[in-house]
């Protein structure tokens, strides 16, 4: 018997419906003649807590867990541990009743390093040491679904994939767990701290964002012009005075008398004239982060929104290919899939536009050379039911961006003129559409263009115009934009733009960014949930818990390049350059030595609370009656992420609920555990 396991119910019916055979649904299973499919529900099997690797002998708080103490850190496992989730024991057993009548297991995991991880440690812990294949599935309608199950591979050809995942859950575990425990201890505040290997640094992208728009202040700034049947603009440069350092005229009357000087002169001189058609091809394909930025500012959705239609699109419809891919081109190999897709596109809606498509072009997106673990989101011309709402508007998007690549180039006249005037230069320039090209996939026809171009006429060299007026246009510079999900995610993938340090940047311009295409959406939903950030319209806000935290840690946890670092090297086990052993001792070193940095901090972050739309803050701390425990100091009154007040002693850190009467403390409560 051959065994599918996939990652979960839809990929597992998915995979069965094209298989030979009649098929018949078991508890947890579908028969389809010799081969069987069954399925897990994403992880089945996680990290154990820290409780398992602490001696026996560590006191236990009130809510029966281990105390945490400074005394036990590192935690650093001898052996990794992971116990089957409560919710998923019933289809373990069903796998590992499968599992002994099979002759082979198929991986039929998610294409990517997550997707091999989570299959292949349901067969490590169930003990399968039988032979192993493993089908790559980038799309689920049928052609796609029958191609991969003709081509499935020796599992073992992607053991490197599975360590560099094992690796980053790992770096997680070690990270989140030891450096949580060590910065709450030392915080006085109220509340516990939150540390993540991503998390961390991608609050402090939106800490650092929102702190430079704050202390923005604007400057005024002045750009003069003359019109000579077009207007130019004065073309500044450095040296002349009124221009400050960051290349701003600040000086209004030095811009009136250099429009002054220009009427008098009373005409200008062409010195340079250029007016050519200039082309510009349809823009690459969707990678999750690009669908996401585009989703966010057309259709104010989040990243994780985005996300969650993307797969709805994947597994429930299949009429969208595998969605966390960081690429945005197409293997070559598919360019003769073409006619089929748009064939397909054209009976489910998209005939007009499918009309004007030349299948036959090859556009810049089929480029194997760039393709990397998974292609670029496309449509793969087929559907199951009809997607509804924000996820059928999701899908129009990958449309229309896949039959934008069988249109011709947008065409439009660039022309530019430079003047010379009372011994400066001018210059206008403008950009006229002529053919919409691939643009008429979003609306734009031959005739539309930029009514804010002007027209500028054909000019001959030396030529003379006269200068009909003259005028000085007062501008304010502006401040950065507040993150939206779209532009964070962008950032969080383009890491590179946001480093000062010109050999780190050069450096992760092409490798890096915090976290991956798979993850991004959940880490930003973690510091919306854990109160560091909150959403105000499209905006994304730091509090002023989350401020505190990051203004309290090492730079080495907030610094975007240490992550960034971090996901080169699971790259690197990925491609077998590194192992997932020296991986691991490297993250063991760095979190003993942010411990001993923790001991010698001194954090004050305000408490918390979950829920990403309210403000997480420090509260001004009310007094409260005498610690129960040392008898010594007061304690202070802080609340639970429901509103409970609770007792904190900031001389012992012991924690109580408070007595009805509020006269006393009442219950011990462990907070910290």
């Amino acid at each position: 018997m051959r065994l599918f396991i996939a990652e979960k119910p839809s990929l597992g019916k998915g995979i069965a419906k094209y298989l030979s055979g009649s098929a018949s649904s078991g508890k947890g299973y579908i028969q389809c003649g010799p081969d069987v499919v069954t399925w897990c529900f994403g992880h089945v099997f996680e990290q154990v807590e820290p409780d398992y690797y602490l001696p026996d002998d560590v006191p236990l708080a009130n809510n029966g867990k281990k105390k945490w103490r400074f005394e036990d850190l590192p935690i650093f496992p001898e052996h990794w541990k992971l116990e089957a989730k409560d919710d998923a024991k019933a289809q373990i057993k069903v796998i590992r009743e499968l599992l002994k009548k099979a002759d082979l297991v198929v991986n039929a995991g998610d294409p990517d390093r997550e997707g091999q991880l989570l299959v292949d440690e349901v067969l490590e812990e169930l003990g399968w040491n039988g032979p192993t294949q493993r089908i790559w599935l980038a799309a689920l309608d049928e052609q796609s679904v029958k191609k991969a199950l003709s081509s499935i591979r020796d599992n073992r050809e992607y053991q490197n994939l599975c360590n560099a995942a094992r690796a980053r859950s790992r770096a997680d575990w070690l990270v989140g767990m030891n450096l949580s425990r060590a910065f709450s201890l030392q915080n006085s505040g109220g509340g516990v701290l939150s540390i993540g290997r991503v998390q961390t640094p991608t609050l402090a992208l939106i800490v650092a964002r929102d702190e430079k728009i704050e202390n923005f202040r604007p400057k005024d700034y002045f750009v003069p012009r003359i019109h000579t049947g077009f207007w130019s603009s004065w073309e500044l440069h450095e040296d002349f005075p009124g221009v400050d350092g960051e290349g701003y005229l600040t000086d209004r009357k030095a811009a009136e008398a250099l429009t002054a000087k220009a009427r008098a002169e009373g005409q200008a001189v062409v010195q340079e004239y250029e007016s050519k058609e200039k082309q510009q091809s349809a823009p690459l394909g969707f990678s999750l982060a690009e669908l996401q930025k585009v989703c966010s500012a057309k259709l104010g959705m989040s990243a994780q929104q985005v996300l969650d239609a993307a797969q709805a699109l994947y597994e429930t419809h299949k009429c969208a290919t595998y969605p966390r891919t960081d690429c945005r081109y197409l293997p070559e190999e598919q360019f003769g899939e073409a006619s089929r897709v748009l064939s397909g596109l054209a009976r489910l809606g998209f005939g007009d536009l499918v009309k004007n498509a030349d299948a036959a072009r090859k556009s810049s997106i089929w480029n194997t050379g760039k393709v990397t673990a998974h292609h670029a989101i496309i449509p793969t011309g087929s559907m199951e039911g009809r997607p509804e709402g924000a996820t059928a508007k999701v899908y129009e998007i990958i449309v229309r961006s896949y039959l934008a690549q069988f249109y011709p180039p947008y065409v439009y006249r660039a022309t530019k003129a430079v003047l010379a005037c009372a011994g400066e230069t001018w210059k206008a320039t403008a950009n006229v559409p002529v053919s919409a090209g691939w643009k008429a996939v979003y609306g734009l026809s031959d005739e539309d263009g930029d009514e804010a171009q002007q027209p500028i006429p054909a000019l001959q060299k030396g030529q003379t115009l006269p200068v009909q007026d003259a005028d000085v246009q007062a501008k304010q510079t502006k401040p950065p934009a507040r993150f939206t999900d779209g532009s964070l995610i962008e950032a969080m993938s383009n890491i590179h733009k946001f480093l000062e340090d010109e050999a780190a940047k050069a450096k992760l311009k092409e490798t890096s960014g915090l976290g991956t295409e798979a993850t991004r959406a959940s880490i930003l939903e973690t510091l919306l949930g854990r109160g560091f950030v909150e959403r105000k319209g499209k905006q994304l806000i730091s509090t002023k818990a989350g401020r505190d935290l990051v203004k309290a840690l090492p730079r080495e946890l907030t610094d975007p390049v240490t992550t960034a670092k971090w996901e080169d090297a699971l790259s690197l086990i990925a491609e077998g350059k590194l192992t997932l052993e020296q991986f691991e001792e490297a993250q063991r070193t760095v979190v003993a030595r942010l411990i001993e940095a923790a001991k010698s901090s001194h954090l004050k972050v305000g408490e918390t609370h979950s829920g990403g739309g309210k403000r997480g803050a420090a509260k001004a701390k009310k007094q409260g009656p005498t610690c129960a425990a040392c008898k010594k100091a007061k304690t202070v009154v802080l609340r639970t992420k429901t509103g409970k007040d609770w007792l904190k002693c900031e001389a012992c850190g012991a924690a109580f609920w408070p007595e009805k009467n509020g006269k006393g403390c009442g219950t011990p409560w462990e907070a910290r555990a």
